[in-house]
């Protein structure tokens, strides 16, 4: 049974504590989320709530981050991507070993949500027992069962958007690197390219909004 889970971790077992003791107020959200391969991920986050300037010299002083850079500004938030050190990106494997995405992440003082998309819901306990054996301190806030309706656990999506979406996930578009296109899907589902990627867009944003709201 598909899941996603809505988790925590403390910002000393993550990434970026360092960077929240300097500039308390700051907030992140994650823009580039991984399934495998974390080596490959160049970590993009939105940053928001703090002047720029100090987040980017807390950042350029964190023990979990190097080659970071300012890559975009957007009214009051900046966009900066760097490089996660080994450590962060254990933690991030350990997330996803049990074929799981990361679907959004969120960083604060108080620490680090995430929403994780697991294909079947043993490997949320699998994924638990990892990171108790690794002492990591996950806490596990809620749990979506997916299977249940095309609404993809109350998220709203239609029967052909749940569809496209699981589709695409079974087949490995979400994986780094893919392992299907855009045009596979479309011949396997018998739609066009176009309808495909208007289908994708329409669920991700639907996914998104329901993710991040309050």
């Amino acid at each position: 049974m598909s899941t996603i889970v809505k988790a925590g971790l403390p910002a000393e077992q993550f990434a970026l504590a360092d960077t929240f003791e300097a500039v308390p107020e700051v907030e992140f959200d994650a823009v580039r989320l991984v399934t495998h391969g974390t080596d490959r991920i160049v970590p993009l986050l939105w940053v928001s709530g703090a002047d720029s300037t100090a987040v980017a010299e807390a950042l350029e002083a964190d023990e979990t981050t190097t080659d970071v850079s300012l890559v975009s500004r957007r009214n009051h938030d900046s966009l900066f991507r760097m490089r996660w050190t080994a450590g962060v990106r254990f933690v991030m494997q350990v997330l996803v070993e049990e074929e799981g995405a990361i679907v959004s992440a969120r960083g604060t003082s108080d620490g680090w949500t995430f929403r994780v998309f697991f294909s079947e819901h043993d490997a949320v306990s699998r994924t638990y027992d990892a990171c108790e054996a690794h002492d990591i301190d996950i806490d596990i806030t809620r749990i979506h069962n997916l299977d249940d309706a095309p609404s993809l656990g109350g998220f709203h999506l239609t029967d052909e958007q749940f569809t496209t979406v699981r589709a695409a996930h079974e087949r490995g578009y979400y994986k780094v690197p893919r392992e299907s296109t855009l045009e596979e899907l479309a011949d396997e589902l018998d739609v066009s390219h176009q309808a495909l990627s208007e289908r994708l867009r329409r669920g991700h944003r639907t996914l998104i909004e329901n993710v991040i709201a309050p």
